[in-house]
């Protein structure tokens, strides 16, 4: 099996392009049964963030992963009118290079903020979606269960993890840089998801910080809002809370903006201080025509990353270690995949062996008596099951060193027709 992938993140796309690529649970859900039931593909991954789309196949054959990633590709930019400042092939990658991707994205070393631990439980959480669709195939969830071991190790194992470093840190900068401190404020947080969870939890120990919590769903809000202390309410209360908001942040699955203009141009009469807007939402959360208004400051997810470029000196320097785990880790898999196409083959091999002795001392029963035959039976299953097992154990042992021709070769030999008896007289 070879893997494939499409990547859409970040390092290509700005953010008003990713939030028309973005795809929800229930589109990634129906879209992965369509590979299946339409391209009979039983291996696939789907990692959709707010800063990536990435998807992975395992195909019998290399050509066929592409073929299909073109076409998902060329359907995409029809159906969600994109374009991509380059040729299709150059966002495909092929097994090596897509085995590498996975593992790099799980690690942090493809995030917009290096070294992020968010995307580690993103990539975990994406096999439940495969798994709903029934794509979750062996060769998939053994590519997923080894960028899950990557992207622990190499945060328990480097510092790309360390230091203040999220987007809710740099939220909480840019908080301080425009009120001066970020103690006393009020923060208005809009959803009840991942993200909003995450912004709490660096709100807390905030001295005397007011936080409300509001969200379409008013027992998400509840629940959320009861683990963190805060105040909640739903949406339908964003005007009346929004101006008494220092900090406002948004994280929501909205497809569209549900803050505009005009709902912040009220919220500002009679203002005398300004107010943050921190839209972490792809789609975004508040149209950008906002930050037009006086007093307003509007931050995006690409503002915030680019704010906070300033503290990775300690992460960059961690990139090396980061990436020797990587490339131990793709060996590793390599290992597996050569192994679960060369276990048949030695099998086979073995068997055709086995066979070809048994034909051999079959020819011979009607010349020796029966104790000499089963004696001369149990010598050549013995010499053989010797002979074949320090070969057959250093194939295993080779691994990712074998290349596929000779595996061709070697099944090609395990395929062997038996030799009949009038042949051999």
């Amino acid at each position: 099996m070879r893997i494939s992938s499409l990547t859409l993140s970040h390092a290509v796309f700005p953010i008003e392009t990713r939030e028309k690529i973005a795809i929800s649970r229930e589109q990634a859900v129906s879209f992965l049964s369509n590979l299946r039931f339409k391209m009979e593909i039983e291996n696939a991954l789907l990692v959709s963030t707010c800063n990536r789309t990435e998807l992975f196949l395992a195909t019998e054959k290399q050509e066929r992963g592409r073929e299909i990633l073109e076409q998902t590709l060329r359907q995409w930019m029809r159906e969600r009118q994109f374009v991509i400042p380059g040729e299709v092939e150059e966002l495909i990658l092929e097994h090596q290079d897509s085995v590498t991707r996975l593992l790099r994205v799980s690690s942090g070393l493809e995030s917009q903020l290096l070294g992020e631990s968010e995307i580690l439980g993103q990539v975990r959480s994406a096999i439940e979606l495969s798994e709903e669709a029934q794509v979750a195939g062996t060769v998939i969830r053994k590519l997923w269960e080894k960028a899950l071991r990557c992207g622990k190790r190499v945060r328990s194992e480097t510092s790309i993890g360390d230091g203040a470093l999220s987007l809710a840190y740099g939220a909480l900068k840019v908080a301080k840089k425009i009120h001066g401190k970020v103690s006393g404020l009020h923060y208005c947080i809009i959803g009840a998801g991942d993200v909003a969870e995450l912004v709490l939890t660096h709100l807390q120990g905030i001295e005397d910080a007011r936080i409300t919590v509001l969200n379409r769903s008013q027992e998400h809000a509840e629940k959320i809002a009861s683990v963190y202390g805060a105040a909640q309410g739903s949406l339908d209360d964003l005007a009346d809370v929004i101006v008494n908001t220092d900090v406002l942040i948004s994280s929501t699955a909205s497809p569209h903006p549900i803050i505009d203009a005009d709902l912040i141009r009220k919220a500002l009469v009679g203002r005398p201080k300004g107010l943050l807007l921190v839209d972490l939402g792809v789609p975004r959360d508040i149209d950008s025509r906002v930050k037009d208004l006086p007093q307003v400051f509007l931050y995006n997810l690409d503002d915030l990353a680019r704010l906070i470029e300033e503290n990775l000196d300690s992460r960059q320097e961690a990139i090396p270690g980061a990436e020797e785990i990587v490339e131990h880790e793709r060996q590793q898999f390599q290992i597996w995949t050569v192994n679960q196409q060369l276990d048949p083959i030695i099998r086979a091999l073995r068997k055709s062996i086995e066979v070809a002795s048994e034909q051999e001392l079959e020819l011979l029963r009607d010349d020796v008596d029966g104790e000499l035959h089963t004696k001369l039976t149990d010598l050549v299953r013995g010499l053989l099951k010797r002979a074949l097992h320090r070969p057959l154990k250093e194939f295993r042992a080779a691994g990712s060193q074998l290349n596929l021709s000779f595996l061709n070769r070697l099944e090609s030999l395990s395929q062997q027709e038996s030799v009949d008896e009038e042949d051999q007289r």
